[in-house]
């Protein structure tokens, strides 16, 4: 039974049966009631017509009224006076025993009721003209009960036929979404992303198809990265490899002075630079990426921590003669965060800003505390980005500087969105093409991180 269609029909049957089980049990209960009731007040009527013919026919004209009212009707019966019985009926008369005859026979008038299987009787005793009588009337209720049973039969099938009909073509509503929907996830299984089902309704099946679809659609473009993250490793990689040979090469040539060999091992010097940058870059990003990612948290003065940072930038800043102005709040600023991570942050964006701005430029930091938050703002006078360069810059390898004049390789700001991400806060951007660009950091108050489906309380320090 490993088709949901035989199962459906399994459980069809099943509730069918029990349910047709228990309703026919209570319904012949009741009818076999109901036809007691009905056969016990005609059985009466049928004795007080025998006793009024009793009382007022002659009795030579008696034992021919009382045959032809036997067989018109549909009651047997015997009268019994003096010991004698006189039987009436197509069916021979139920016998009352000794003792139930003594009974009626002591109590003139009374009567009783008594059933032998289908069949119901009704005795009486009376007295007409000093004369004693005992009357005992009976009626085969089979046949009504045969009928009822018959009809309850007929409908049971009747229902049985068109229930199934109709569960078949619910059933089949039900399992083709789902056959279809198994399909497609063979085809996904295999690769193919591009697969979708099609499925109207706003019912559990078709936001079971939604969701299928919304997960193949993120498949694809996951697939989508992930090719053209492997084509832009190959290039990042392919280009100072290339280099690297290339000048290797020219290295082995004895013919070169010491000045030639001197800036081709610097150009290579460069480029291996760049390779061992590249590939700490990536698996930082790959450790930032995974489930099981937490973040060292301590308290520490943000400011101190950005002089720090600062510190390390100056140089680069200086030969591109390039100020960096920090506004130094009046009270000192400690956060909870995970330092070394956050410190990463604040020299990408620095060194960025740097990178970024021309000669003779201005690079300026500014510090603010809210309520809520932290706000780290980075502002540069530098190239500035366009719109379109703005909703990709978080994306990995993109660089607004397709012929790579700038140094880099489109990782470092991945890296500190994942960074800021990691601490719950968000990051902004405003910028204009030749009018500089401003990276605004938003860090949260609160003293709790959820990382994943991990929570990491942080020790109080106050």
């Amino acid at each position: 039974m490993k088709s949901i269609y035989g199962k459906l029909i399994l459980g069809f049957l099943v509730s069918i049966l029990f349910s047709f089980s228990i309703a026919g049990y209570f319904s012949l209960r009741k009818n076999a009631s109901e036809l007691g009731l009905l056969a016990v007040e005609e059985l009466e009527n049928s004795t007080e017509l025998i006793e009024n013919f009793i009382q007022m026919i002659d009795s030579e004209d008696l034992d021919k009224v009382l045959s032809g009212y036997a067989n018109t009707s549909e009651v047997s019966f015997y009268v019994e006076t003096d010991g004698q019985q006189s039987f009436y009926g197509h069916t021979a008369p139920y016998q009352l025993s000794a003792q139930q005859t003594q009974e009626l026979q002591d109590h003139i008038g009374d009567s009783m009721t008594l059933q032998d299987s289908s069949i119901r009787i009704y005795a009486k005793s009376f007295e007409v003209n000093q004369q004693e009588y005992i009357l005992c009337v009976q009626k085969d209720m089979s046949k009504r009960e045969m009928v009822f049973l018959d009809s309850a039969m007929m409908a049971v099938f009747c229902m049985l036929i068109a229930g199934s009909i109709t569960f078949l073509v619910i059933a089949d509503i039900i399992v083709k979404p789902i056959s279809r929907l198994t399909k497609a996830t063979n085809e996904l299984s295999k690769g193919n992303y591009h697969v979708r089902v099609n499925y109207a309704g706003n019912d559990e099946i078709a936001r079971l198809n939604r969701s299928f679809n919304q997960m193949a659609q993120q498949l694809a473009k996951q697939d989508e990265t992930r090719q053209q993250f492997i084509s832009d490793v190959s290039h990042e990689f392919q280009t100072p490899l290339t280099a690297i040979q290339g000048f290797a090469t020219i290295l082995k040539n004895e013919k070169l002075n010491d000045e030639q060999r001197q800036k081709y091992a610097d150009i290579i010097l460069f480029h291996s630079k760049r390779l061992s940058t590249l590939a700490k870059n990536m698996l930082q990003l790959t450790l930032l990426d995974g489930e099981d990612v937490k973040l060292e948290v301590s308290e520490f003065s943000l400011i101190e921590q950005l002089n720090r940072v600062i510190e390390t930038q100056d140089n680069f800043a200086l030969s591109k003669n390039i100020e960096i102005e920090f506004e130094i709040p009046k009270n000192d600023i400690r956060i909870e965060a995970d330092e070394a991570r956050l410190e990463q942050v604040w020299i990408n964006l620095i060194n960025n800003a740097i990178k970024y701005t021309h000669d003779d430029g201005v690079v300026m930091i500014k510090v603010k505390r809210t309520s809520k938050e932290v706000e780290v703002s980075i502002e540069d006078t530098g190239v500035g980005m366009s719109k379109e360069a703005i909703s990709h810059i978080f994306e990995r390898f993109y660089r607004q500087d397709k012929s790579r004049s700038v140094e880099g390789n489109g990782l470092g700001l991945s890296i500190v969105k994942r960074i800021v991400d990691l601490h719950q806060g968000r990051i902004d951007v405003v910028s204009r093409e030749e009018g500089g660009s401003r990276f605004t950091v938003h860090l949260p108050q609160n003293r709790t991180f959820h990382i994943g489906e991990k929570l990491i309380k942080k020790e109080n320090y106050s």
